[in-house]
């Protein structure tokens, strides 16, 4: 039987086929605005307060107060879960990427965490010399949290000149288990934001596009 980490996430699991498999790398990618920081969040809280696994949230981009002080608009205090050492939001250099490794074997050994974010991955892999050197650091990296059973999400910014991309270096999306693409689309004729399951392996999941809503309790799809 395949172990799963659930999401928690409103209609999510469903489609996922009861979550993502554990120690799984997950690709969440989309333009700025999409929710990509909201379900990271809410992936993290959701561990933490209703499955009792404990988390990080790796973040090269924005500011861990700033994190935090968006969480705390749908209720969710990481003051709170971090003093419990349950979850924490640290902040990493993008040129420092290859510091990642430790960091993740230093919280699985003093905090047991199951679950990690890294946003953005496409900023690190920026940062790396050619694709050769990008493959081998994301394989080391997946292949590490992978024998640790760390099911981990990996952002991935989508530049919107850059239409049917999924990650800004294109191999992110070869290397990760599963990709999750969150997008704005005009659906029923409305603009609405949209989930899509775009691969997960050794898993059936949901083909289809799946409208979702951000409610003052965080993401939650719609059922159509």
């Amino acid at each position: 039987m395949i172990e799963r980490t659930k999401t928690g996430i409103p209609g999510l699991d469903e489609l996922l086929n009861g979550g993502f498999i554990k120690g799984s790398v997950v690709l969440l990618c989309g333009e700025a605005g999409t929710g990509k920081t909201i379900f990271c969040s809410q992936f993290l809280y959701n561990g933490a307060t209703q499955y009792g696994e404990k988390g990080v949230y790796l973040t090269s981009e924005e500011a861990p107060q700033h994190i935090k002080k968006s969480a705390a608009l749908f209720g969710w205090d990481f003051d709170k879960l971090e003093a419990e050492g349950k979850v924490l939001i640290v902040p990493v250099k993008p040129f420092k990427v290859e510091e990642i490794p430790e960091l993740v074997k230093k919280f699985k050994s003093e905090m047991d965490i199951q679950r990690l974010v890294v946003d953005s991955i496409s900023l690190f892999v920026m940062y790396l010399e050619n694709v050769y050197a990008a493959r081998k650091v994301l394989y080391d990296l997946i292949t590490l949290l992978q024998d640790l059973k760390i099911t981990t999400i990996f952002t991935s910014e989508i530049l919107s000149k850059e239409k049917g991309a999924l990650s800004r270096a294109g191999i992110e999306e070869f290397v990760a288990d599963a990709v999750i693409l969150l997008e704005n689309k005009v659906m029923g004729g409305q603009f609405r934001r949209a989930l899509s399951i775009i691969k997960m392996r050794m898993s059936n999941h949901s083909k289809k596009i799946h409208p979702f809503e951000i409610t003052n309790e965080g993401i939650k799809i719609v059922e159509i």
